[in-house]
């Protein structure tokens, strides 16, 4: 009885397991982007130089001594403003014809940036960069990217959806109401951001004293 209620348990879990993969295949693709994005910006690190890196500050979040010594608040601000840039480019490309090509690219080249601070930190501070990425910056991120996927996700329907518009045979005959819907789930998701922004703030303040550099 036991072995059967076992492979019970098994078949369900499969079958939800399956479900999900059916029901979410754009979220699990724009999650491959993003990684793939940082597993391309950690390994081409090497190849890219520091002082263009540093430019790219607001981006991808390398100038570590400044951001120590800063009001913990800057922190707050850099850390929503780097994630509601690109939140902001998704939300444009999504009211485009071409938003369903762009988004991913734009998911990419956040996974680079990324890759590029996890991998800048280990390349100069070693260890020590690694554990502040875990402590500091790792949380927000995690939080940040969640939120930016799943509006990526809608945003990507939308555009697919704004297309069809603008197609010889157009099958929406008003994405008014679409729209609105669009823009609440995005707004809501937005709201995500801010916290992932006072988690980076939280976490800055409470281990940023035990890095110097």
């Amino acid at each position: 009885m036991k072995t059967f209620i076992n492979k019970f348990k098994n078949i369900n879990r499969n079958k939800e397991i399956t479900y999900f993969f059916k029901n979410n295949k754009l979220l699990i693709f724009l999650s491959v982007a993003l990684i793939s994005g940082m597993i391309f910006g950690a390994l081409g690190i090497k190849f890219i130089k520091l002082d263009t890196i540093k430019k790219l500050d607001f981006l991808f979040a390398t100038d570590f001594s400044e951001r120590n010594s800063q009001p913990k608040v800057y922190t707050f601000i850099a850390s929503f403003s780097s994630s509601y840039i690109f939140t902001l480019l998704i939300l444009i490309m999504s009211l485009s014809f071409f938003g369903s090509i762009t988004i991913p690219i734009i998911i990419f080249f956040r996974g680079v940036g990324l890759g590029i601070t996890s991998g800048y930190l280990y390349l100069i501070y070693g260890l020590k960069g690694i554990a502040y990425h875990i402590l500091i910056l790792l949380p927000g991120i995690f939080i940040s990217s969640i939120a930016i996927l799943l509006i990526s996700s809608h945003a990507i329907k939308f555009s697919i959806k704004f297309a069809s518009k603008i197609t010889p045979k157009p099958t929406e005959d008003r994405l008014w109401s679409k729209l609105t819907e669009y823009f609440k789930k995005c707004s809501y998701l937005s709201i995500i951001l801010i916290f992932s922004s006072v988690i980076d703030m939280i976490e800055m303040i409470l281990f940023s004293k035990f890095f110097n550099f």
